[in-house]
């Protein structure tokens, strides 16, 4: 055919190939005989072609000969030479290439369009795919190296060259065990969630398009019919390129691909769970007699696949030829042996169990025909292997209470049966001690090494098992009775440390970690303050005489300073402002000479920004507004040069984020709102981001609450009251969810009931007094609760006042409203009178005792003027 007869062709192909068939008979009724027979063969192919991506339509009718890939075998292509041809699909042929130059040896891959298949849609279809690549840099996706067009108009780009195998062959030839293949699918998984970030469905995963490296990298490939979200992207015809080409390998393509109807992420999660059960079990899902499309589809649409654990290899291994084998082995690592065949087959009977219950649910829940069955993310596919690995509950199976019981002893055996007899092994601990001790010197040794066993496991139970379940949810009960056994031996062992530095060390650390738990500055305490105040001043008194030793260590100063600090917090909690402020300080001013002496450590540099951060609280409660500011920008920047210096330390990135809320409150505060919700907004997103990575941790979950929180005060403060309440309804979604979980933590607790109260204050501004009522009256029920437990918060009494104030405004509102009855009216403004005398009276003795803050003070005039308004409104109804 000649040169100016195909161009015809081609340009009347790309002119109808689109049009309805009435249309393109119109076009096709003006060419000659010759041209419209070819150009409808050419149509008819297009239309046939189920599987284009391995034989393409012009091939088919003879416009394109297949032997044209090796045109650019040998030849030049800007600075790269082509050595061979190393893979080929319909629209393009992918080149093995290094540098002509010679200016560095690097092989390259470089994909080319074939010849003759320079079609509108193909040339949009591969620069779509050149687009893809560029905007994706992740350490298992095959990077973008370069990109350009041939000589003679066809545009071409340069890859990574990944030298591996097909992630099933590669575990088989290495025998990876089910855990080492799990950990490597996590790494897919990563890289294609990354591409869903970025807007892209890859739309064809299967192992010959991952391909894992000599050091177990695992690399992305092939991107060529990857779908973008974008709709800013400029290809408008991608559904229909997409219909045209039926571009896909039909064993691992999602229900919904086969039938040709919308893709999105969770086709992805499909085809991610066959590679999963195919590495898992060395087999598919399902078994295709032929890959037909009607066939492969019938059967994907009719049929359930069989459970991995029923069908999983012996060995977990592709079947290997000898040669093969042999031509691999430099590829395994020195410390891999492969086993022999008598330890798979002992093997067999492990793995089978291994994949049964989880690994089945998990595998089965990616498999699902319909899409909204399946995990809505490679995320939470991801997140339920994870699980599974380290032994938590997976979200594919059913959630029952001996499913988690099963779990959780399984992760914490050790854990929950030393809880279990702690205080059994502590008293009998004691008791040994104690007899030993008054046996003959010869048995001295045998006495001592009986205390140090016994405070070495108190060390363990308080700190290695308690730090291992206070981030789980419903644990604050057994924390509090670890607490409490362990806080009885140590008041033993104080009494006997005098002249032991080591033993003071480690009670200094323990009496800390007791008040942690009992009221630290963490958001899973018991909300027992006064407890907390008797272990810090215990841990002070230890600390302090440790510093005065002569072997006293940096370790042993750092101590002290958190020491300080942490007792300031709880001074301020009970009121003490005064004192709060001057243990900050003085914890301040022991870091600031040790930073000055050793000023690249990192970690003291953390401790200081974070005594910095807690010192600007109480400033602001004496209305030091400027200090306040001060101190909270000082622990910011050092938090973002940390964070510089460490950028996967997710730590820095949160104290980053609480530093902005503080400084957005404060700001708020001041009535500079654009400033405050610059910072609110800022840390709304470092937690978000957090989130991702955490999507399961209470403190992150709770970290998002507190954003909007300070995002619903600022725009309450301006009057934004529709907004402010979408805002502080999220952080009730959150906090109501953490409270539900650990119903006996207090923290949650007491942030829940302050999230009532905003709303309550919120809804009597929009005129809605009966939420504003019903709000109200949880913040203050929940916060009854507080107060008996622990009367001496001086804090909790001033938010009572607060709470009964919002309470008596919203009667208050009501009975003012039009349309009530002189009964109901009566009766409203009879309650309304009620809380807001109440709560005068509470902001007088609060008042009495210096324990109202600065930017609280108004409060008290407010509620006098509304009790002035309810005792009018009453009168005037009497007379």
């Amino acid at each position: 055919m000649k040169s100016d007869e195909w161009h015809k062709i081609k340009e009347i192909f790309n002119a109808t190939i689109d049009l309805s068939e009435a249309e393109r008979a119109k076009i096709l009724d003006s060419c000659d005989e010759n041209l419209r027979c070819e150009v409808e063969k050419l149509i008819e192919a297009n239309d046939e072609a189920e599987d284009f991506i391995v034989e393409p339509a012009l091939v088919d009718i003879g416009l394109v000969e297949e032997d044209e890939a090796d045109f650019y075998v040998g030849k030049q292509i800007d600075s790269y030479k082509i050595l061979q041809e190393i893979g080929h699909g319909g629209m393009g042929t992918v080149y093995l290439a290094s540098r002509a130059d010679e200016s560095f040896d690097k092989k390259v891959a470089i994909k080319l369009i074939k010849r003759g298949m320079d079609t509108s849609s193909v040339l949009k279809r591969f620069v779509m795919e050149r687009q893809i690549l560029a905007q994706l840099e992740h350490p298992n996706i095959a990077l973008l190296l370069d990109g350009g067009t041939t000589e003679d108009g066809l545009p071409y780009f340069v890859m990574e060259y990944v030298e591996g195998l097909p992630v099933t062959r590669f575990c088989a030839l290495h025998q990876f065990s089910i855990e080492e293949r799990l950990k490597i699918f996590q790494s897919i998984c990563s890289a294609v969630a990354y591409a869903h970030q970025n807007l892209v469905v890859h739309r064809d995963l299967k192992p010959s398009n991952i391909l894992v490296t000599e050091d177990g990298t695992p690399k992305l490939l092939d991107f060529g019919i990857a779908k973008l979200l974008n709709p800013d992207w400029s290809l408008n015809t991608a559904e229909a390129t997409a219909t045209m080409f039926r571009a896909m390998t039909p064993e691992y393509a999602s229900p919904e691909q086969l039938r040709g109807l919308p893709i999105t992420t969770t086709s992805d999660v499909y085809s991610l769970g066959v590679v999963l059960y195919e590495l898992l079990t060395g087999t598919r899902p399902f078994k295709f007699e032929s890959l037909q499309p009607e066939e492969v589809a019938k059967i994907v649409f009719t049929t359930e696949p069989i459970r991995p654990s029923s069908v999983a290899f012996s060995s977990l291994s592709l079947v290997l030829s000898p040669s093969l084998v042999e031509s691999n082995r430099t590829t395994l690592p020195n410390t891999q042996k492969t086993k022999n065949k008598e330890q798979r087959t002992k093997d067999k009977g492990q793995r089978t169990k291994s994949l049964k219950g989880d690994l089945d649910n998990i595998i089965l829940k990616a498999l699902r025909k319909e899409p909204e069955r399946r995990y809505q993310s490679v995320q939470e596919f991801a997140e339920d292997i994870r699980r599974h690995l380290v032994g938590l509950p997976v979200n594919a199976t059913a959630d029952t209470a001996s499913y988690r019981f099963n779990k959780f002893v399984k992760r914490h055996r050790v854990g929950v049966f030393a809880s279990l007899f702690v205080t059994l092994i502590l008293l009998s601990a004691a008791i040994i001690t104690a007899w030993q001790a008054v046996i003959a010197r010869r048995e001295q040794a045998k006495a001592e090494m009986r205390f140090n066993q016994v405070r070495e496991l108190a060390n363990i139970v308080l700190f290695d098992y308690h730090d291992k379940i206070k981030e789980l949810p419903g644990t604050v009960e057994l924390r509090e009775k670890l607490v409490t056994d362990a806080l009885k031996y140590l008041d033993n062992l104080a009494q006997d440390s005098d002249g032991d530095i080591s033993l003071q060390r480690d009670l200094v650390k323990a009496f800390d970690k007791v008040g942690e738990v009992q009221f630290g500055l963490t958001n899973g305490n018991l909300g027992n303050s006064s407890g907390a105040l008797e272990s810090y001043r215990k841990a002070l008194n230890i600390a302090e005489k440790v510093t005065q030793d002569k072997n006293a260590t940096d370790e042993d100063f750092l101590s002290l300073a958190n020491t300080y600090t942490s007792i300031g917090g709880i001074m301020g909690e009970t009121g003490d402002i005064k004192n709060d402020i001057l243990m900050k300080q003085r914890a301040v001013s022991i870091l600031e000479k040790m930073i000055a002496a050793k000023p690249e450590n990192t970690e003291l540099q953390g401790n200081l920004a974070k005594v910095y951060w807690y010192l600007g609280t109480p400033l602001t409660i004496i209305g030091d507004d400027e200090n306040a500011k001060e101190n909270f920008q000082k622990a910011g920047k050092i938090y973002e040069q940390l964070a510089q210096k460490e950028p996967q330390n997710l730590k820095h990135q949160r104290n980053i984020a609480l530093t902005y809320k503080y400084l957005s409150r404060l700001l708020t505060r001041q009535h500079k709102f654009t400033e405050s919700m610059e910072f609110a907004r800022q840390a709304l997103e470092i937690d978000k981001s957090r989130a991702v990575y955490l999507p399961n941790e209470t403190q992150v979950q709770y970290d998002v609450s507190a954003d909007y929180s300070e995002i619903g005060d600022c725009l309450a403060e301006m009057e934004n009251l529709a907004e402010a309440a979408e805002n502080f309804d999220k952080v009730l979604s959150i906090r109501e969810t953490l409270a539900e979980k650990d119903p006996k933590n207090a923290y949650f607790r007491d942030t829940l009931t302050e999230t009532y109260y905003r709303l309550s204050i919120v809804w009597t501004k929009l005129g809605k007094p009966l939420k504003a009522i019903e709000f109200a009256d949880k913040a203050i029920t929940g916060l009854e609760i507080s107060i008996k437990t622990d009367s001496t918060d001086v804090f909790n009494q001033l938010r009572m006042a607060q709470y009964k104030t919002s309470l008596g405004n919203a009667y208050l509102t009501l009975a003012l409203a039009k349309n009530q009855s002189v009964e109901k009216k009566g009766e409203q403004l009879k309650n309304a009178h009620t809380f807001l005398q109440e709560s005068s009276e509470l902001w007088k003795k609060l008042q009495s005792k210096n324990a109202v803050p600065k930017f609280n003070e108004s409060e008290i005039q407010q509620t006098a003027e509304k009790l002035a308004e309810c005792e009018q409104a009453i009168s005037r109804l009497e007379f």
